[in-house]
């Protein structure tokens, strides 16, 4: 949505919210800013709200990552290992997750962040192989930990690795 007074040439996407307060944050190829629901987003407080989060987050967003890894590239991960580890997980999907790679359900669904396709194919391997690990063993103890190792010896060099990645 264009606002009036900011830059042409930036993305920026206001999103209303059930929230008492105005929050801006930079993501791949442009800006969310997140809104109340009873404001709306051609109010002057949002403009002037926005144009402060310029002068402190730059005018210059993140860039958009290349996808590295397909979905199906991703999925046919998941078959492949599931098979090799004799699991059979439920469903298989994907969300836009910000704060985690994936997680898996106790019904056994496993569930991948879409930033996955940004990593290159070893790290999200990692990810695969941990969420699986999960429908065996549901916590990070000793007895997942022998697993993952039982699997993928170097995963916590993987794990480092991807700990290191920010979009």
């Amino acid at each position: 949505m264009k606002t009036n007074n900011l830059p042409d040439n930036l993305n920026i996407v206001i999103r209303r919210q059930h929230r008492r307060s105005l929050m801006m944050r930079p993501v791949p190829g442009g800006f969310e800013v997140y809104i109340p629901r009873w404001m709306r987003p051609d109010n002057p407080k949002v403009t002037e709200f926005i144009q402060g989060g310029l002068q402190k987050l730059g005018t210059e967003p993140p860039p958009v990552p290349t996808v590295k890894t397909s979905r199906e590239d991703i999925i046919a991960m998941v078959n492949l290992w599931a098979i090799r580890m004799g699991l059979e997980p439920k469903r298989i999907s994907f969300r836009d997750m910000r704060r985690k790679w994936g997680s898996c359900s106790s019904r056994e669904n496993i569930t991948l962040s879409t930033r996955l396709t940004w990593v290159a194919p070893h790290l999200a391997e990692c990810v695969v192989v941990h969420e699986l690990v999960h429908l065996r063993v549901f916590n990070h103890g000793k007895d997942f930990k022998a697993m993952m190792s039982q699997y993928l010896p170097d995963w916590q060099a993987r794990e480092k690795e991807l700990n290191e990645v920010r979009f």
